[in-house]
């Protein structure tokens, strides 16, 4: 039954994003967890006293719910704005852009013919569109398949990855997961099965009230301007026009409810560092601009977020190390009785893992993709899918973009340099390298990894056996990479993608960026620019900063600087949509804790909880269907980004 529901779930997902989301623009997939996902759990958990008075057999118990969650996360996730929509456009765009652009021109010959459609004009029509809803999927069948294989090998190394490290994560360290609040919370054991004791609280409803209040007057304002409202952001641009006090004009302060929601279970610790580190960096820039230092990008925000990202990811590696030897001295058949019994499940994730990097060597053999640039490339990539998943079960981020994204790429570029890779594969490296730069831009591996093991803590606290959910979300994966292929490309043929989601003949946002990054390899082919020594000093200096932060946190436990704050407020840049929020988690924490200490937290509980359901329902469940049926103007006068 779990099951089922979770594929049907899956199923009407993709529907739904087919014939709106790719069709208006108007997200309806987006958010940590996914709006879908809270949707079908909040109509499970609502369902279950109607159930239990109709039919008892048919209510599921708190697992099962566990299970459909964690499979819609996954389905809807590969469906979603960032992964398969990222990934098309990088196989079909130097080959259509070339007739308009001539700095593409002869690009195309350097992509392995097995990676898209041959046919020139199966490609024209991906991008200007038939209006007849007809795929050629005779011409799709053979790359679909050949990517699919590629894609279910990275979702099996995320998953290994995290079955290697979760025993470690889950019981010794009792990492707190504080996005699954929302989930444990809504189905708590103790609640009445009728109706539930949170829904019974005031608490509950008067966070719910604050979310209402706020997305009606944003709503009310969409429809009749002449209404004040909030709006979902405030920007600082222009308070500050003199030198070299500028760089604060940057700000901008998102009103993301669900981040302030998701911040009071967030540690203190983390929530401090992220507005210290980043308000330092910005008075950082200021002195700098004061020295006369304006080199372009300074202080290089997210390359100082790409050294802690890999000094964190060194650091966790170190710190368990004595479990991943017991790991392979059990595979080996070296390990005692318990030892063996214990690290069974790692054993398998051990093989899983070797098996997915051996196919993605095999992979960039045969693409001609130099393993001397593929190797770092994807051992960076999995250094990010480590911390990623590590920010996620320790901080519970409700955002997606909390790595600083295209560095994986960007600082392998600029470690070899142009001219470096030019010499180990000619123009053929560069132009492969860009068709993967969607795993470097956007997250497909991050965030399998991040639901993977919020699905690991779920079905334990469900008491639900592993190998269900194993089959469960590989089950969701097969369906939502199935679901999310038809879904874009039956829009994509009958609009064209230079006209769906909103596109206005250029593409939508993730076809912009595939463009932009063939156009931009295509400069970097002519200038072949040499190493930039700075970017890489920055990257350094974050490395250096991170290891320091993480060792005195292992020192002295209690030390406020936390290296997962820092790298919270340097992943998107000098413009950051979750410091805000969390500034204010931050300061309603302390001062709850400060007045009435712990008993007074959990007595909080309630209201932090109902102010994410109400953002969520009233923001991604009620105002985009509402939107569905207003014009394009008009929805788009309130446009919310839940995730970031």
């Amino acid at each position: 039954m779990p099951l089922l529901l979770g594929v049907l779930g899956i199923a009407l997902t993709a529907w739904a994003i087919r014939h709106t989301e790719l069709v208006t623009g108007r997200y309806i997939s987006s958010g940590v967890p996914p709006i879908p996902a809270f949707a079908t759990l909040l109509f499970l958990v609502l369902l279950r006293p109607v159930l239990a008075r109709i039919s008892p057999r048919w209510v599921l118990d708190r697992g099962q719910i566990f299970l459909v969650y964690a499979m819609m996360t996954i389905g809807v996730a590969l469906g979603g704005a960032y992964l398969v929509r990222a990934f098309l456009p990088h196989l079909v765009s130097v080959q259509y852009w070339s007739r308009h652009d001539p700095a593409l021109v002869g690009l195309d010959r350097f992509l392995p013919w097995w990676y898209a459609p041959g046919d020139p004009e199966v490609i024209r029509l991906y991008f200007e569109g038939t209006y007849t809803n007809r795929v050629p999927w005779g011409a799709w069948l053979g790359p679909l398949l050949r990517w699919s294989a590629f894609f279910f090998a990275l979702y099996l190394g995320a998953f290994s990855l995290v079955l290697l490290w979760q025993r470690r994560w889950i019981r010794s360290e009792r990492l707190t997961f504080p996005l699954l609040y929302l989930p444990l919370t809504l189905t708590a054991p103790e609640a009445d099965i009728s109706a539930g004791k949170l829904f019974r609280r005031s608490l509950f409803w008067s966070g719910v009230g604050v979310a209402a209040l706020f997305n009606g007057l944003n709503i009310a304002h969409a429809l009749h301007p002449a209404v004040p409202a909030p709006g979902f952001q405030y920007s600082l641009r222009g308070l500050f026009p003199t030198r070299p006090w500028t760089p604060f004009n940057s700000i901008r302060l998102f009103f993301m409810l669900e981040t302030i929601g998701f911040g009071y279970f967030i540690p203190l610790e983390v929530t401090f560092s992220t507005w210290f580190f980043y308000f330092l960096l910005r008075l950082f820039a200021v002195a700098g601009l004061a020295r006369g230092y304006e080199i372009p990008g300074f202080p290089f925000t997210q390359e100082q977020c790409t050294g802690a990202y890999l000094a964190v990811a060194l650091f966790l590696l170190w710190s368990g190390r004595h479990h991943l030897r017991a790991v392979l001295r059990s595979w080996a058949g070296r390990g005692g009785a318990g030892e063996q019994g214990a690290a069974r499940e790692e054993r398998w994730a051990l093989m899983g893992l070797l098996l997915s990097l051996a196919f993605v060597l095999i992979w960039c053999h045969l693409s001609r993709f130099p393993l001397l640039v593929a190797v770092p490339f994807f051992a960076v990539l999995g250094c990010f899918v480590l911390v990623y998943a590590r920010l996620r079960a320790e901080t519970g981020m409700p955002n997606e973009f909390i790595y600083p994204y295209g560095l994986p790429k960007s600082l392998v570029v600029n470690a070899f340099s142009v001219p470096g890779l030019l010499d180990l594969g000619g123009v053929r490296t560069m132009v492969v390298f860009s068709s993967h730069a969607w795993l470097s831009r956007h997250h497909y591996g991050q965030a399998m990894a991040a639901y993977q093991l919020d699905g690991v803590k779920l079905v334990e606290a469900g008491r639900v056996p592993r190998w269900i959910l194993i089959l469960a979300l590989t089950l969701a994966f097969g369906v939502g990479l199935a679901g999310a292929f038809w879904a874009h490309l039956s829009a994509y043929y009958e609009l064209g993608s230079n006209m769906a989601a909103g596109g206005t003949g250029r593409g939508e946002y993730r076809a912009r960026v595939a463009l932009q990054e063939y156009q931009w390899t295509a400069h970097q082919i002519v200038l072949q620019p040499p190493r930039d020594p700075v970017r890489l000093g920055f990257t350094l200096w974050g490395f250096v900063f991170a290891a320091i932060l993480a060792a005195l946190r292992r020192r002295f436990p209690g030390d406020p600087f936390h290296p997962l704050g820092f790298i919270l407020a340097t992943a998107y840049g000098d413009t950051s949509p979750f410091v805000f929020p969390l500034f204010v988690a931050w300061l309603a924490k302390a001062l709850i804790l400060k007045i009435g200490g712990l008993k007074l937290y959990r007595r909080g509980i309630p209201f932090f909880v109902g102010l994410i359901v109400g953002h969520f329902f009233c923001g991604g469940v009620f105002w985009p269907v509402l939107s569905v049926l207003l014009g394009p103007e008009t929805s788009r006068a309130y446009h919310l980004y839940f995730g970031g």
